[in-house]
Order: structure tokens, then sequence, then C-alpha cells
């Protein structure tokens, strides 16, 4: 994932054992590459939004999966309340986050309403486990959500069992007829396998590697 925009944890919950420096460390350093996103029922890697196609196979790192409030302006993020979920996190309630005032917020480009700011956010760094290839799996709509709570239910019952294996998830998606939108897509990840360890990242080249790329645009998911 990429490091930190612009850090505010004045108002942080502190969470007995959370480490906000290791934490942070462990972000910037974890060189978790381009953003996956999912759109229309494809998923779209990096900013070239390249096709990532149904039933991948990728290895997640349950490990590093981050959760709370990215606040975004102009169309990009600028300000992070994130943390691992594996360290005790616990993301702070929507009301302490500021910028409450409506009249001020943003216009919704589709609906023309105010919208809010602050997206609560869930960002799991994934790898390719034929290429080593990193990539941050990023979503802060109901259906992306739902993906990632349904795939922890799913490690929540075995990974204690495996001995420190991580797990295979396979890239899918469902449907359901929305009242407004009509035919709608959500991702699925499902957990078809484990591995001993996340594959290595590909070895770098003499040139400087670029910083992860970040969502493009107002593109939500």
């Amino acid at each position: 994932m990429n490091a930190v925009t612009e850090t505010n944890t004045n108002t942080a919950v502190a969470v007995p054992g959370y480490d906000p420096f290791a934490a942070y460390g462990q972000e910037a350093a974890s060189g978790s590459g381009a953003y996956l996103k999912f759109s229309k029922g494809e998923y779209l890697l990096g900013q070239n939004d390249d096709e990532v196609k149904l039933e991948t196979h990728l290895v997640a790192n349950m490990d590093e999966l981050s959760i709370g409030w990215i606040r975004w302006a102009d169309g990009k993020p600028a300000e992070r309340r994130m943390g691992a979920l594996a360290q005790g996190y616990k993301p702070e309630a929507r009301d302490a986050l500021g910028y409450t005032d409506q009249a001020l917020w943003e216009k919704d480009d589709e609906t023309g309403q105010p919208k809010d700011p602050w997206n609560f956010t869930n960002e799991l760094p994934m790898a390719n486990p034929e290429t080593g290839e990193q990539m941050t799996f990023s979503a802060s709509s109901k259906g992306g959500i739902g993906a990632i709570g349904n795939l922890c239910k799913a490690y929540g019952k075995e990974y204690r069992s495996k001995g420190g294996q991580v797990p295979v998830i396979e890239l899918g998606r469902d449907s359901y007829k929305h009242p407004k939108y009509g035919k709608t897509y959500v991702p699925v990840l499902a957990l078809v396998g484990w591995r001993d360890a996340m594959p290595d990242a590909p070895v770098a080249t003499d040139e400087d590697e670029p910083a992860a790329d970040k969502p493009a645009g107002k593109t939500r998911f």
C-alpha cells in the first residue's frame, strides 16, 4: 500500500499493543505495488487499468490488512487514518474525524449531492504467486468491503491450523439487481488454497523504483 500522504493522528484511538511507528514503517516499506480495484464487473490494476482476469489466483497477506478512513479532496487521497487489523487497530467513529459540515463538502458528479470526504476503506496487500508482482486490493464500497469481510470469515476458520501458511484466493464476482441501477456486480475473493509464504517481489532494476500508484481520479470502489 502507498505511504501516508498526510498523517494526522491527534484523535486516533489508542489500542494496547498497537505500535503506530512499526505499523507505518511496515506500510511505507512494504512495496505493495499498484492498486487493484473492482469496477463494473472487472478487476483493474494500476494507473493504466490493466485487466486482471476472473479466476486469477493471488496470495493474500492477511497480516497486513489495513482498515480505517481515507479523506479525499479534489479527487485524491488527502489524509489517512488506517491501521493493521491484525495488530488490533480500532478505527475512529466518523464523528471524530471532523469535516462534518455538509455545506463545505464537494458535490457528487453524478447526483449533485454533497459527498462525505471520508471513506471507510479496507486495503489488502496481495501478490501474484507466479511472478511475485505486488498489488493492493482497496475497497470502500459495500460490495468490496463485504468481499474482504467474507474472506476474513473463511480465513478465520482455518488459519490457526495452517501453521503460518498464507491463503490463496481466486478473483470472482457476483451480481444482484439494484432497484435504481439494474444489474450490479460485486467482487468475490474466494479462499481456494494455502501456501507456505508470500511470493518474493521481483528483483528491482538499477533504476529507481516508482512509488506505489494511487487510485486515479474520483473512482471509489
